[in-house]
């Protein structure tokens, strides 16, 4: 319990900033959901909590900086949760369904193209901060 906490701060506050609000903001936000799926479920085993791909979506997905420039960084962290919240009940609606049985049926062409899709999409998101003290530094020279 006490690692698991003790990593999932730093992944907290990085994960905010990668959705594009400031990294309080995903200890505050993400924190005591986790706290509490811990205390509730009381496995040691399992880890639940947002990874660089969603929060990655979820700017994509929401427009991060332009909501932010238009509403407002607090409107933009009501939109982010609405939006994990529907992303959730959907996950759950899907495992009622039985689509994971369906999912295992897919070819293993798809499995294959699927996990390389999500693998590069992790590592092109996290690199620019792995190889540069600021990421931005990174994405303002490719852009330009």
């Amino acid at each position: 319990g006490a690692i698991m906490a003790a990593t999932s701060v730093p992944q907290l506050i990085a994960y905010a900033e990668t959705v594009g609000y400031a990294g309080y903001r995903g200890l505050s936000t993400a924190g005591p959901p986790l706290f509490a799926w811990g205390v509730a479920t009381g496995s040691p085993w399992m880890n639940a909590g947002v990874t660089s791909l969603t929060a990655v979506m979820a700017k994509t997905d929401l427009g991060g900086e332009a909501y932010v420039a238009e509403y407002g960084e607090e409107a933009y962290v009501e939109l982010v949760a609405a939006y994990s919240l529907y992303v959730g009940v959907a996950s759950m609606v899907m495992a009622l369904v039985g689509f994971g049985k369906l999912a295992q049926k897919a070819p293993t062409a798809v499995k294959t193209g699927f996990k390389w899709g999500c693998e590069l999409g992790v590592l092109s998101s996290a690199l620019p901060n792995g190889l540069y003290a600021f990421g931005s530094t990174l994405k303002s020279n490719v852009s330009t």
